[in-house]
């Protein structure tokens, strides 16, 4: 069951505004011993992906689950 899926419209909360993404792109380095040995192919590959904490896996920006939490605060009156 994959639970990372594209995103088909602008308008859907997707990965590159939720909580669980790691923004950092260390920490893909830090969790996956060796990684840095593959150097710019490392990167190339990556490209924007980032480590999702909640599912353990990499995620795409734009890439959407069921158990999106926004990074921003929610909106509501002052």
């Amino acid at each position: 069951m994959g639970a990372v899926q594209p995103s088909s419209t602008a308008l859907t909360p997707c990965c590159a505004a939720c909580l669980h993404r790691v923004a950092e792109r260390d920490a893909l380095e830090q969790r996956i011993p060796g990684l840095v040995a593959f150097s710019s192919g490392f990167g190339a590959s990556v490209a924007d992906s980032r480590l999702c904490h909640l599912h353990d896996q990499l995620v795409s920006p734009g890439d959407v689950c069921g158990r999106f939490e926004s990074i921003a605060p929610p909106l509501g009156p002052r």
